[in-house]
């Protein structure tokens, strides 16, 4: 059985609708400036380049707008069914060392956006899916972490 992308980049909690975040490790100094007004290409140039075309399809396909990190990160079930099969050995484009390195970015991209939402794109032009995010956290559980 392959190993499943929430529990690889441990985004949230694995097996039940929760959204987990550490509020001090996303409140760190130079994260707001790090993930302000963040894009989807921003984001694929922080990840190894074999995810690139795995993220766009998924940031696509998801529901959430292209550019709405935080939605990404708060609709991971729907989106890691989309970039898991792509992404994942043995037919994905990615090796294990290669998620490896994507994963610390990731749990710390997410985590951010878990306990920001959409404070990181206060002034920026990118086309948002606030409802769609409300709707997906109104259905699940919260879990904050110091």
């Amino acid at each position: 059985m392959r190993p499943s992308i929430i529990a690889f980049f441990s985004l949230l909690s694995v097996a039940t609708a929760t959204r987990t975040f550490n509020i001090t490790a996303a409140l760190q100094p130079g994260n707001f400036d790090k993930y302000h007004c963040a894009t989807t290409e921003q984001v694929v140039n922080l990840l190894p380049s074999c995810l690139a075309s795995c993220q766009r399809n998924a940031n696509a396909n998801d529901g959430c707008a292209y550019d709405d990190i935080a939605c990404h990160c708060v609709n991971y079930v729907k989106y890691s069914s989309l970039i898991e099969p792509c992404a994942f050995p043995p037919n994905g484009s990615c090796t294990f060392a290669d998620l490896t390195i994507a994963r610390p970015i990731v749990n710390d991209l997410c985590n951010f956006f878990n306990a920001t939402l959409y404070a990181a794109y206060d002034k920026c032009n990118q086309t948002l899916s606030p409802d769609l995010t409300n709707c997906i956290i109104a259905k699940e559980d919260t879990v904050i972490t110091e």
